[in-house]
């Protein structure tokens, strides 16, 4: 007996597999037949929408999708490098957003140029509103001045998360504190990704 889920999923296939091999007309291997030549007009004009756009529009539609794709690729292995690094002390959810925001201040910061502390402060904002901006800027000032210096990455990180156990048994300092830590190693993912490519 087949269940809903696995129905759901079979029709999902066939859904796929219809909008890949549509029940049209199948390739004519005989191009000399008046079958084919009508073949060949639709697929030309199925074909036209671009001869809409110039050459220019589509270049920078072009741009425009790949930076997407890259900022999506950015996010997801930044979500996949907090995970791994820090799963154990800050839950799932809460990292994922802070990747998803420490991506999106990366972007800005090429635009508008914001101190690291102020960075920081926005990245941890939406994970913690109730805390007020001016107590996150004084949390951020350790955060982003305490960790600069020429050491290895992460050295002074693997250090500020040594002792942490569990989120929910962390005080809401502790908690704010972790997550401008790992706010901290996002930023330098995001930034040192940039670099790279």
């Amino acid at each position: 007996m087949i269940n809903d889920a696995e129905n759901q999923e079979i029709q999902a296939e066939w859904d796929l597999l219809n909008c890949l091999f549509p029940n049209d007309l199948s390739y004519p291997w005989n191009p000399y037949t008046l079958e084919a030549e009508a073949y060949f007009l639709e697929q030309e004009a199925a074909d036209s929408f671009l001869t809409v756009f110039t050459e220019a529009e589509l270049v920078d539609r072009s741009q425009r999708f790949m930076n997407q794709i890259h900022q999506v690729w950015s996010a997801t292995s930044l979500q996949t490098s907090l995970l791994q690094r820090f799963a154990e002390q800050i839950p799932n959810d809460l990292l994922n957003r802070l990747a998803q925001v420490a991506t999106r201040m990366t972007e800005q910061v090429s635009s508008v140029s914001l101190s690291l502390a102020d960075q920081l402060v926005h990245c941890v904002q939406e994970i913690l509103p109730q805390w007020s901006e001016e107590d996150l800027q004084v949390l951020a000032r350790h955060a982003a001045y305490g960790m600069r210096g020429a050491e290895p990455d992460g050295v002074k990180l693997n250090s500020a998360m040594a002792g942490v156990t569990s989120w929910s048994e962390l005080s809401e300092l502790e908690q704010a504190r972790t997550c401008f830590v790992v706010a901290r190693y996002a930023l330098l993912e995001v930034l040192s990704d940039q670099e790279t490519s």
